[in-house]
């Protein structure tokens, strides 16, 4: 007699404890698609915790960072060829026409399927205000928000206002990471205080900062250091720092365990540099 149990057989728990360490792609790509109860398996919100979304290929991205289609545009001829391997295999796997496919809708769809208890979740640059909001609507829990923060990001723009909007609802927020989708070096300011308001009222938790691929001014660091004194990590990666701005953020974030640098420049790590980042466990440059 075979006593070999069936992998559809597996108990209900043991599926979850595995695919809840899975990634978004093999939850939409393949585990759905092995037999029935492990499709039911997939659609359980537990699994669905971590939502790390790759960007969109720059093919499909001019020279000024704006999406070359109209994601609404009924205009096919438009449409670049490719988004990237995880969305083009979402339009083969789930036989969409490239006319009808929008970035914005398998966002919406796979935040869906968490059911709010999303906890980590990086959005693909270029992501709408509409993405944002309804990001805002579903996910409270949130403890890693990675997002675009680049042109779209001036005073009063809808996207602005609705990464305000957002923030103000991620009150369990750790983490958040500030990527800029500008590929020229240290191209996009950091200035966001009202950003770092609501952080500072609305976000309490909030122990790490990352931005990259900006400019940080004084207004920036002056704004983290009053507004985010006890932060404990922060990360500059690709930016550009001048040298009395990196003192004063030294001078006032005493609870710096780690200072990640790498690949910035404006400054140079002199002695007088080094004595006021002694205090910090790791300070990489």
């Amino acid at each position: 007699m075979d006593t070999q149990r069936r992998w559809d057989e597996l108990n209900p728990d043991c599926l979850l404890n595995v695919f809840g360490r899975l990634g978004m792609e093999e939850l939409l790509y393949d585990v759905p698609f092995v037999c029935k109860s492990w499709h039911r398996a997939s659609h359980n919100p537990s699994c669905w915790q971590s939502l790390i979304f790759p960007d969109i290929d720059h093919n499909a991205v001019d020279e000024d960072e704006n999406i070359k289609y109209d994601a609404s545009s009924a205009d096919n001829e438009s449409k670049p060829q490719s988004f990237g391997a995880f969305y083009d295999r979402f339009m083969h796997e789930y036989q969409i026409d490239s006319g009808r496919f929008s970035i914005g809708g398998i966002i919406k769809v796979v935040i869906k399927r968490g059911n709010g208890l999303a906890t980590v979740l990086k959005l693909p640059q270029n992501s709408t205000e509409e993405v944002l909001t309804s990001v805002s609507d579903v996910c409270p829990g949130l403890k890693f928000l990675s997002l675009s923060c680049d042109y779209k990001f001036s005073i009063l723009s809808k996207y602005s206002l609705a990464v305000l909007e957002l923030i103000t609802n991620c009150t369990n927020l750790e983490t958040l990471s500030l990527e800029s989708s500008c590929h020229r070096y240290g191209n996009q300011r950091f200035n966001h205080v009202a950003l770092l308001v609501q952080i500072s009222i609305h976000c309490k938790n909030v122990v790490d900062l990352r931005v990259s691929n900006s400019q940080i001014c004084k207004y920036g660091t002056r704004s983290i250091t009053a507004l985010l004194p006890k932060i404990k990590y922060l990360s500059f990666r690709k930016c550009d720092v001048d040298q009395k701005d990196l003192i004063s953020l030294l001078l006032r974030c005493k609870e710096l365990v780690l200072l990640d640098m790498r690949d910035c420049v404006g400054f140079k790590v002199d002695d007088e540099i080094s004595k006021l980042a002694s205090h910090i466990s790791t300070f990489v440059y």
